[in-house]
């Protein structure tokens, strides 16, 4: 009788359970019995490892195999078990030495033919807190994105080339950086002319404020989302690695930028928020340090839209299963755009608008107050001039680097401060922060009162205000600054 134990992880939302492998060699008859899992991905591994182990020139024992995934009561899902269960067998039948289980965690899915596959939700895995000695094996295209969270990574090809793991090691051990280009990957066409939009995008970059942009079409607003996707700073490391373990988890290509996700509006709840019967990300996790943008946003369900209403306010999303539930993070920035009516022209001066009144009626009951509440900036966008369009675009260009410079100094002063962007701030933080003179305050108290906001619409107001005033690089909120905030504001109180 011969008894291995290979160490692995099981990934429950954005961390990973240590699991263990357990395989017991003993007489009778020749079978496989797995015990302690109930997923049938893990349980069909069985077929898998036995014509990878046969095709990689091993030997299959002749005995009964119990093969015992503990803790039992721990979730199990995914083909990465493939590896740790043909390491385990390979132990038991002597065929391996001991010492490759001293130490080690073994993650991949294994082909027919002995190949260890490219594997999804291993970044999980790879970022749960371990020794630093431990030394992880795992697929070769999977070692590469592995190597920031782990001093001691293996890349794999085939099952066979554990025979020899000393010289594998000695060939494979990597420390490398997740790959990243600088900026955006495309560049978007600029809005031309259009101060007022300019400056509403360069208040909801350098803050990250949430934009909701309502115009007729053509106006610029699609162009204005792209627009402050450019003026977005390049993320950080620490930004990047999160953003790449929830599109990880997800089973998409990994973003080398800052997110910017474009879901159509015939997205479903779930596919918006997350769901599915195993709690996955959905597209405002996958905007997580980026921008969520929705066009023509009362095309969206009831439904979607309000689903938004708690992820804007708290910065995450709890995914509930019946068997899982899982905690996403959702600090995305929010830039939605829409049309002032369904057929595009209401309040327009050139076209007269088609839509009755029941019609609008409905069209503006799709956004409700408690979201439009939660939503710090509103502009109105009217169309380009011809002359700005036909102007060249390379004065856009320029135009484009000076704000972005300005961009990041506002934000750079912003970490200096307090650590955080001003839309993260919390409500207990931002009067502090304003350093408003006692003047000031009776001002916005009263100005306040007369407009009617909520405790939320005042602290929203007090952060773009904070914004304003960090890009000019005044120490203190004046009545100027409140002034320019306080109107992105009254305009979400009217009529779109």
């Amino acid at each position: 009788m011969s008894l291995a134990r290979v160490a692995t992880r099981s990934r429950n939302g954005l961390n990973a359970t240590l699991i263990w492998v357990e395989t017991h060699l003993s007489q009778g008859l020749p079978a496989i019995v797995m015990v302690g899992i109930s997923e049938s991905v893990v349980r069909d591994a069985k077929e898998r490892v036995r014509s990878a182990i046969i095709s990689s020139g091993f030997r299959w024992p002749d005995s009964r195999l119990t093969i015992s995934f503990s803790p039992a009561s721990a979730l199990k899902t995914g083909a990465s078990f493939d590896l740790p269960i043909a390491v385990s067998i390979l132990l038991a039948s002597k065929q391996l030495p001991d010492a490759l289980a001293q130490g080690t965690e073994f993650y991949g899915e294994l082909s027919l033919d002995g190949r260890v596959l490219t594997t999804t939700g291993l970044l999980a895995a790879g970022a749960s807190e371990r020794d630093k000695q431990v030394t992880i094996f795992t697929p070769k295209p999977n070692a590469m994105a592995l190597a920031p969270f782990c001093s001691r990574v293996v890349g794999l090809r085939h099952l066979s080339e554990l025979r020899t793991p000393d010289r594998l090691s000695e060939s494979d051990f990597r420390e490398c950086s997740p790959a990243r280009t600088n900026g955006v990957a495309t560049t978007y066409q600029l809005p031309a002319g259009q101060a007022s939009l300019w400056r509403a995008a360069e208040i909801a970059a350098a803050g990250g404020h949430h934009l909701l942009m309502s115009g007729e079409p053509g106006a610029g607003k699609t162009m204005t989302a792209g627009l402050i996707r450019q003026l977005l700073p390049d993320p950080s490391d620490k930004e990047m690695l999160e953003s790449q373990i929830l599109f990880d988890i997800a089973n998409k290509p990994y973003p080398s930028h800052r997110p910017f996700r474009s879901p159509h509006h015939s997205i479903s709840l779930t596919g918006l928020v997350g769901g599915t019967r195993h709690a996955t990300p959905g597209e405002i996790s996958l905007a997580h340090h980026g921008i969520l943008f929705l066009d023509e946003l009362p095309e969206f369900s009831l439904a979607t839209i309000e689903a938004l209403r708690q992820p804007l306010e708290a910065g995450h999303i709890q995914i509930t299963r019946a068997e899982q539930s899982h905690l996403y993070p959702a600090k995305f920035q929010l830039i939605a755009a829409m049309n002032p009516c369904p057929c595009g022209y209401r309040g327009s001066s050139e076209t007269a608008c088609r839509c009755s009144s029941s019609a609008l009626t409905r069209y503006d009951a799709k956004l409700s107050g408690p979201l439009l509440d939660r939503i710090d900036m509103f502009i109105r966008v009217s169309r380009s001039k011809l002359s700005d369009v036909m102007a060249p675009q390379t004065t856009q260009y320029d135009r484009l680097e000076r704000v972005r410079q300005s961009v990041l100094v506002a934000r750079e002063s912003q970490i200096v401060r307090q650590g955080q962007q001003n839309s993260l701030l919390p409500s207990s933080d931002v009067l502090d922060s304003c350093s408003l003179t006692g003047e000031t305050k009776k001002w916005l108290e009263s100005t306040g009162e007369r407009l009617k906001l909520s405790g939320r619409s005042l602290h929203r107001c007090l952060r773009v205000a904070r914004t304003i005033a960090d890009l000019t690089g005044a120490a203190s909120v004046s009545q100027t600054d409140l002034t320019e905030a306080l109107a992105y504001r009254i305009a979400i109180k009217a009529n779109p």
